[in-house]
């Protein structure tokens, strides 16, 4: 008598990690290059065509415009509210701010005998 814990199935073979083409089935049999089976056709995914150039140079030039439209209206709605001080000449630190920049006309000197 033999135990049957040592005894092998007849029909199975010694090695499954290996796939056996004589086998019908199996992954060998079925390979994508075995030219008797007839598979469908893989469907191709189409990818979108990228975005034109020019339309990415438009779009970055109309965001840029719109972000300096935006700095300009801020600065002015700041400008209406805060209203500038007026500097006096006599108040700015230095001596040539404080100078008289208009010349009497007898200072200068003409030249007339042309």
């Amino acid at each position: 008598m033999v135990n049957p814990a040592l005894k092998k199935n007849e029909g199975e073979p010694v090695h499954t990690s290996v796939s056996d083409p004589g086998r019908r089935g199996s992954e060998a049999a079925t390979t994508p290059k075995d030219w008797t089976i007839h598979r469908p056709a893989a469907e191709k995914v189409e990818v979108p065509l990228p975005k034109p150039m020019y339309e990415v140079l438009m779009d970055h030039i109309k965001s840029m415009w719109t972000a300096s439209a935006s700095a300009i209206q801020l600065e002015q709605v700041s400008n209406q509210l805060n209203s500038p001080v007026a500097v006096v000449p006599s108040d700015a630190p230095g001596n040539l701010a404080k100078e008289v920049l208009v010349y009497d006309p007898n200072m200068i000197k003409k030249n007339e005998q042309i």
